[in-house]
């Protein structure tokens, strides 16, 4: 099942002609960090952030149970879990969207978030 957000809706077009143009529509920050997924049948693993932004991350693991489509929520140290669907999965690393961005209270999400690469 495709989810649509609300933050995705009335995006301007984006000239695909150009050849290795970054669509990304906010920053990204490198980090190399352990945190924990779970999705919602219990499966739950450790991984490792490799990017974040305010509305998603990338993430490396190679879990089987991982599925494009799903919803699993996020946690790193004992922090509030984020809640994300899973965009793409591939070679050993995941895309996540938030489903709402980062909360200003959760300071070791906002720590990782350092200089924008």
């Amino acid at each position: 099942m495709a989810v649509k957000l609300a933050r995705l809706e009335n995006i301007p077009e984006i000239d695909e002609s150009k050849s290795g143009a970054n669509r990304r529509r906010e920053p990204r920050f490198a980090t190399w960090f352990d945190a924990y997924i779970e999705n919602s049948h219990g499966n739950c693993a450790k991984i490792q952030l490799a990017e974040v932004s305010m509305h998603g991350c990338r993430i490396q693991t190679r879990e089987p149970w991982l599925r494009v489509g799903g919803f699993v929520s996020i946690r790193i140290e004992e922090s509030a879990r984020l809640q994300a669907i899973v965009r793409w999965v591939r070679d050993g690393a995941a895309g996540m969207e938030f489903l709402r961005a980062i909360p200003a209270d959760c300071r070791e999400w906002h720590d990782l978030m350092d200089e924008p690469f």
